[in-house]
């Protein structure tokens, strides 16, 4: 007898929340696809979250029974006040409740992020799930809390991991019916080398735009120009506030190249862990009259994200790190010139489906003099001190010395916030004359003006695309679970030691 289509009749989507952008966004894209692939072979989807009980990912519908769980015990543990053990039962009870009725060697569990460990007693609950029952997991691998996240190490002890090892057996889940997906090359090959065989490449769909809605954008600008009480020209990033995002290279661009501009964010929200960070940015923000305005999403009946890129003037994204880069690609489909920083980790797969970004630029050099250096050589080595003790001994063991040099120019993105905020403190037409010398990618912008990115004439990965290899991936689940091995361990510290390369190490990452 053929196997099905699609080996499950219920596909448990497991994410720590649904606030718009990232995951969510490529589950919007997604799920209809791969439930449509599927066909009767899939009887129903069932959502599990944290979040906000009003978030949920959006579309027209699917064709299938689908269930909603709101369980916050499933939001990032820094955002939760009971104990780990509440927070367990709470999550065991959840997963109790969408289960009931079904036939947990039929359910696929297509969980979200598991390894970034934002909350490991769900990790935990999952993986004992799937132990004692059978169910099959993807683990789709956006990010690694050992890839930069080493505030996440603390949590995992307080979550009951005490070693690297353990810790790693329950983000990579073993002893499970469990296979990997990597949304870039360069996690994928790190999984593929520890798990041969249960690892794959599903990088995130590109849909090719249809045409705007003129009246959809208009009403958006409209929206916009309400909420900013002026009809100025708006630069956005999309995002809230995390420090990865490198928020105030942001600022520091808009002020250079559109002092006219008032940049935007679409989300102001933030978590417990990111608090410092987005009070020291509002403060600075209101004390210097800087035209900036946080989060014009988080009111309710806000426009939709596609709608607000296509009313923006420019896009900009200045992350230090992503997993796969998403807003790259929703600038080119909204036709909104981007300004981004060329991204080591997600260019090879952006160049890979034909895109080509007119408006990259390397780093922004910062002269000598916009900032005291000799504090902020002090800052720096009391931060890579203090950071190198709160990571695990196999991790101390390889954290790298920081060469600081302040006699010359520094990339902004290389700076503490201290030290940003420092340089944002000049007024915005002298700072760039100091260090216009030193950024020729920007001078030329400034000159030239910014361009839209040309949607690729080649054949795309579209979300169909995205189902059919979805459904490979799940035709592949061992049938029985995998004993635990070094595999675990052996992914983690590999990705832990690129990680902790000189180059991929940024101080705003390091801070509280």
């Amino acid at each position: 007898m053929s196997k099905p289509a699609f080996p499950f009749d219920h596909l448990l989507v497991v994410h720590y929340h649904w606030r718009p952008g990232g995951v969510r966004r490529v589950v919007e894209l997604t799920l209809p696809a791969i439930v449509a692939a599927a066909g009767e072979s899939l009887g129903e989807v069932t959502l599990l979250s944290g979040g906000h009980p009003d978030e949920a990912p959006e579309w027209e519908g699917l064709p299938t029974k689908t269930v909603r769980i709101h369980e916050a015990a499933c939001d990032y543990f820094s955002n939760q006040r009971e104990s780990p053990e509440k927070i367990s039962e709470k999550i065991r009870q959840a997963i109790s409740r969408a289960m009931q009725g079904r036939n947990p060697e039929r359910t696929l569990v297509w969980f979200q992020n598991p390894a970034l460990a934002r909350n490991a007693m769900l990790c935990r609950e999952i993986l004992g799930f799937s132990q004692k029952t059978g169910a099959a997991l993807v683990l789709h691998h956006h990010d690694f809390w050992c890839a930069g996240r080493w505030a996440r190490w603390e949590e995992l002890r307080l979550c009951g991991c005490n070693d690297l090892a353990g810790a790693a057996d329950l983000l990579f889940a073993s002893g499970t019916r469990a296979v990997h997906a990597g949304i870039n090359l360069q996690d994928f090959r790190t999984l593929e080398g520890c798990f041969p065989g249960r690892a794959f490449h599903l990088p995130n769909p590109v849909l090719k735009p249809a045409a705007p809605n003129s009246a959809d954008v208009k009403a958006a600008r409209e929206r916009v120009a309400s909420a900013l009480k002026t009809d100025a020209p708006f630069w956005i990033y999309p995002t809230r506030f995390l420090r990865r995002k490198n928020l105030l290279e942001a600022v520091l661009l808009t002020r250079w190249l559109r002092p006219e501009a008032i940049l935007t964010t679409t989300s102001g929200s933030f978590s417990p862990d990111e608090c410092g960070y987005a009070d020291d940015i509002r403060k600075a923000a209101a004390r210097q009259g800087w035209r900036v305005h946080f989060g014009l999403l988080d009111k309710p009946g806000a426009p939709r994200v596609s709608d607000l890129l296509a009313s923006a003037e420019a896009v900009i994204h200045t992350s230090v790190q992503e997993g796969f880069g998403m807003t790259f690609v929703e600038a080119a489909a909204a036709g909104t010139p981007l300004i981004a920083r060329a991204i080591p980790s997600v260019m090879p797969d952006l160049t890979a489906l034909g895109f080509e970004f007119p408006n990259l630029y390397p780093d922004i050099l910062i002269a000598p003099g916009l900032f005291d250096a000799e504090a902020e050589a002090h800052r720096q080595s009391s931060l890579a001190t203090s950071a190198r003790a709160g990571l695990p001994p196999a991790f101390q063991d390889i954290f790298p010395l920081l060469q600081w040099n302040g006699d010359r120019p520094v990339a902004f993105s290389r700076l503490t916030r201290q030290a940003q905020l420092e340089v944002l403190s000049h007024p915005p037409l002298a700072s760039w004359e100091m260090c216009k010398t030193w950024n020729p990618r920007l001078e030329e912008f400034r000159k030239n003006g910014l361009k839209p990115t040309p949607w690729p004439t080649t054949p795309q990965r579209c979300p169909l695309r995205y189902a059919e290899e979805f459904l490979k991936i799940a035709s592949s689940i061992p049938e029985s679970p995998v004993p635990c091995e070094k595999n675990a361990a052996d992914a983690q510290m590999e990705l832990t030691a690129r990680a902790l390369e000189p180059d991929s190490i940024f101080p705003i990452q390091l801070e509280e």
